[in-house]
This record gives C-alpha cells, sequence and structure tokens, in this order.
C-alpha cells in the first residue's frame, strides 16, 4: 500500500514539474521580430532598452549575454583585435575569434579602415566594466556612411 502511495506522488510531482517548464516557455518566449532591422535581446527576450545600465562616469554598458542581431557600425583596429562602434556609440571590444580575424584582415588592407561599414550580429560579454563582443557573424556593408537625410533632400533638389 506504500508502495502505491509513493508512485502517485512520484506521478504528481512529474506533472507539476512539466506543467511549471511548458508556463515558463510560454511566458518567456522571445517576440517575433517583423523588420529586419538592428536589434539588442537578451537571453530573455527582452530589448535593449531594457539592457543598458549607465556607468558611474556616464557610460552606457549592456549586460551580459545581451544579443545583438544587425547592428551597423565600423570596427577602430586595436592592436592585433578591433573594437566595433555601433551607430548609437557603444564601443564593443571584438573577442579573438575567425570572425574577428577576417575584419582585421579587410582593416589592414584598407585605406581608411573606419570608413568601412559592417552589419554585426554576436553575444555581449562584460569584464572590468567593460563590455566586449564575441562576433557569430559580420558582413561587409559599404566603404562610406550612407548620407544622412536632409543631404538625400539637398541633392535630389538640385538635379534638373
Amino acid at each position: 500500500m506504500l508502495r502505491k502511495h509513493f508512485h502517485w506522488v512520484e506521478g504528481l510531482v512529474v506533472v507539476a514539474l512539466l506543467c511549471a517548464v511548458a508556463w515558463l516557455n510560454s511566458s518567456h518566449a522571445a517576440p517575433n521580430e517583423s523588420s529586419p532591422r538592428e536589434s539588442y535581446t537578451n537571453r530573455s527576450g527582452s530589448n535593449f532598452g531594457d539592457q543598458s545600465d549607465e556607468t558611474e562616469d556616464g557610460e552606457r554598458r549592456l549586460r551580459e549575454g545581451t544579443e545583438i542581431s544587425g547592428q551597423t557600425g565600423y570596427f577602430r583596429q586595436d592592436g592585433e583585435g578591433a573594437t566595433f562602434v555601433t551607430d548609437d556609440d557603444h564601443e564593443l571590444g571584438g573577442l579573438p575569434n575567425l570572425n574577428l580575424e577576417r575584419i582585421v584582415r579587410t582593416l589592414k588592407t584598407a585605406d581608411e579602415p573606419e570608413t568601412i561599414r559592417w552589419r554585426v550580429d554576436g553575444s555581449i560579454t562584460e569584464f572590468s566594466g567593460r563590455n566586449y563582443l564575441f562576433i557569430s557573424r559580420a558582413v561587409y556593408k559599404s566603404a562610406a556612411p550612407p548620407p544622412a537625410p536632409e543631404q538625400i533632400s539637398t541633392l535630389s533638389s538640385e538635379e534638373p
């Protein structure tokens, strides 16, 4: 009789655990991104606004585990490595991997490496109050940033 009681309790515990896992998965599902634009998300799917902390000296820092997707910017060479500077002025030290090696090789062959635009995906880490980027994908976009909207309207009005 006691043995049957334990099997029933074990079954109840298993069902409770399965319900808890299903609830956690449904409440923390990543949002559906309809736009291919740049984004910052953490592992729970929160967006960048929730992932930025301001340090004592006024710098913005992204939280450990934040994922970036389609972020545009440029790379600045730092000795053997490079730092990714986003369009919104986050500076992310590149962590060594094959993607960073390819980027550094490209920068070394360019006349003005900081004019090369990139679209980058990766994961943010933190160490000693600084952000670093583990690059999972980097796509060479162009050798110069696109013109500002006010320049486009001026250019189009000058053409006959």
